[in-house]
């Protein structure tokens, strides 16, 4: 491992010095060389020059010192520890892909997803599922775990990443779930060219085109009234006479997204909003955000006409960063 160190004490007839740095690099083709601490060095030539100690002693303890346990390389000694508990996991993870697979059968899956193309699941051009592949030596595995900075967790995420060969099954919720949310005409230009496979109609009462928050319990009037005072996370972002309003809408939200459901914290969740009104629609995720300004699709499309702040029955002025409100602002009076 280039630039690794390691301390240890040096020895010499009846001294020793504690604490020397014993640095390992690699040059082109895998050699390794080795570097010691000047102090180090200096001390060793006082004491052979005293004739305090045999230069031949400190020669082999140095060597055995770049002796690795594993008899390869820095990385496989750091690995060891871990090889035997990430093999098992690993083959933990195999077995649950396998039962994950077993009943995707191609009557019931009939997309192959890979690398964002669909295809027909009896294509060809795309490889075929397979489980994640484990390194084949310790080598490779003290490789993979140096390059993920010793981190065993990121290194069985990474493995558990790489199965399917790049390519998974998908059935057709999947394929109308993309329908609903990308729009017809995303989801058309990652079709196969080779093997054309026929996209499933989309019902306008399909689920998948309902956004998450048409779900969510209206608020009981104790929740709102609550809201009313919990104006403490507002900010600055709205008129004064509308923060009790928008207080309101947080809450409801709960720090989940109004389109896909996924929690966040509220901080990092997005004021939608329409931008003909200038009035806040809903909080979304950053991912939402950005798809609701692109996407033409039946699940933007009916967020669009009711939003969370339609189904509250609320308006909230949306003012960009930076906006002091005052009464000539926008019309609209701060009350």
């Amino acid at each position: 491992m280039q630039g690794q160190s390691f301390k240890l004490d040096v020895h010499l007839g009846d001294h020793s010095l504690e604490g020397s740095t014993l640095t390992c690099w690699k040059q082109f083709g895998g050699k390794e060389t080795w570097s010691l601490d000047l102090p180090t060095v200096l001390w060793i030539l006082e004491r052979v020059a005293a004739g305090e100690g045999d230069a031949r002693e400190i020669r082999d303890d140095l060597l055995q010192a770049t002796r690795w346990e594993s008899a390869c390389c820095s990385s496989c000694d750091l690995a060891m520890s871990h090889y035997p508990e990430a093999r098992r996991r690993h083959e933990q993870t195999v077995q649950r892909w396998r039962e994950e697979q077993q009943p995707l059968n191609p009557d019931s899956y009939l997309y192959l997803l890979n690398k964002g193309k669909i295809h027909r699941s009896s294509c060809r051009r795309p490889p075929r599922p397979a489980p994640p592949q484990f390194p084949e030596d310790l080598h490779a595995f003290g490789v993979l775990l140096e390059g993920h900075g010793g981190d065993l967790e990121q290194v069985l995420n990474f493995l558990a990443g790489q199965a399917t060969g790049g390519a998974r099954k998908i059935g057709s919720s999947e394929v109308v779930a993309m329908l609903a949310r990308d729009g017809v005409a995303a989801v058309k230009s990652r079709l196969c060219g080779a093997c054309k496979p026929r996209l499933p109609d989309l019902d306008p009462a399909t689920p998948e085109g309902r956004p998450a928050c048409w779900a969510w319990v209206m608020p009981s009037h104790v929740a709102v009234a609550e809201a009313g005072v919990a104006l403490a996370s507002v900010g600055a972002y709205v008129l004064p006479h509308q923060r009790a309003a928008y207080a309101e809408l947080e809450r409801w939200h709960e720090g989940r997204c109004a389109v896909c459901g996924q929690g966040h914290t509220v901080g990092r969740l997005v004021r939608d909003h329409d931008h003909a009104s200038g009035l806040i629609r809903g909080l979304l995720s950053s991912s939402c955000n950005t798809a609701e300004g692109r996407a033409n699709s039946l699940l933007f499309d009916n967020y669009r006409r009711r939003p969370p702040s339609v189904i509250l029955g609320i308006e909230v002025l949306y003012l960009p960063a930076g906006f002091k409100p005052g009464t000539h602002h926008l019309g609209v009076s701060a009350r």
